[in-house]
């Protein structure tokens, strides 16, 4: 078995000071890569916090015998500034962990709508901002690795809507994005992680919690992303945890037809349209868009052949 390595590699991973942010900068730089560690300083809510741990983590790295240099910058504020501290400091780009994030509970009518806006703009604005601003760095060496925290909340969490709606959007964003990585040879991945961190430290159930810590420590959720990272996997999202993972997918039932464009007409099929019986995973929008057709069947079946078969196809 081939040791994973990242040997005159430059990787960003956001969000790096604690947790899963400083697991994943932990082991990329052991493994050879070039480390910017980025970390805003702020508490698990997303308040200021004086505290900025980035600079114990490189030094942590450092005192191993790696290389790696802080940017304690803000994901959504000073996107361009993290990628220009790794352009500066190791002149390349190949890796970027995408994890900065920050976590908020309440019930959906109790949650301010200020709240709801920092959650989106943590998670998904933070995400896009970096991502853009690394793009043509990442384009310029090929070969580049993308990895994007998304989270099981996005099966559905109540008392957290702010956050599993942010998590939720990595999905489409990660699996979009990869669509169009392809041709500058970018990988783009996601994880749903489950481990013990400063956030998940804040469950009320003291049971779950307790067994989180013993079992979810955050270097095993790493452990999985260094190998996807030297994979050329792509547009894919993984339920990652406690030395177990999962690929997620999107996934229809069995086609329901009507014949008739009535309500009535479709309360008779509702078993049909709610079998989970033979799921398909479509992986992209064309995938959906066939499988819809060929479902219709005559014309709208051929149709959906023909586009299968057009080269190079861009919606």
């Amino acid at each position: 078995m081939n040791s994973v390595r990242f040997d005159d590699q430059v990787a960003i991973v956001t969000g790096a000071g604690r947790g899963l942010g400083r697991e994943y900068a932990l082991l990329l730089a052991a493994r050879g890569a070039k480390v910017v560690v980025n970390d805003y300083a702020c508490a698990a809510d997303g308040s200021p916090d004086d505290n900025n741990p980035a600079d114990d983590v490189v030094r942590e790295i450092e005192q191993a015998g790696g290389s790696a240099v802080a940017a304690r910058y803000s994901v959504t504020d000073n996107a361009a500034a993290i990628v220009d501290t790794a352009i500066s400091a190791f002149g390349r780009l190949d890796i970027l962990v995408n994890n900065a994030g920050i976590s908020g509970g309440g019930w959906f009518a109790e949650i301010p709508i200020d709240d709801w806006a920092r959650m989106i703009d943590t998670h998904l604005g933070g995400t896009v901002a970096v991502t853009r601003a690394a793009w043509p760095h990442l384009a310029r060496q090929g070969a580049a690795r993308i990895i994007n925290s998304s989270s099981n909340a996005s099966f559905g969490a109540p008392f957290t809507t702010h956050y599993s709606t942010a998590k939720s959007a990595m999905i489409g964003f990660t699996r979009s994005l990869a669509e169009e990585g392809g041709a500058a040879q970018i990988t783009v991945n996601a994880v749903m992680p489950a481990a013990y961190t400063r956030l998940t430290a804040q469950i009320p159930d003291p049971v779950l919690r307790d067994h989180l810590a013993a079992n979810f420590q955050p270097e095993r959720v790493a452990a999985f992303v260094g190998w996807l990272l030297s994979t050329e996997i792509s547009g894919e999202i993984f339920s990652v945890g406690a030395g177990r993972a999962a690929r997620v997918v999107l996934a229809e039932g069995p086609a329901a037809l009507v014949a008739e464009d009535t309500p009535e007409a479709w309360s008779a099929v509702e078993s049909q349209v709610m079998s989970l019986n033979g799921l398909r995973a479509p992986l992209s929008l064309i995938d959906e868009l066939c499988e819809h057709l060929g479902d219709l069947g005559g014309d709208s079946a051929a149709i959906a052949t023909t586009i299968r078969e057009l080269p190079n196809w861009k919606p």
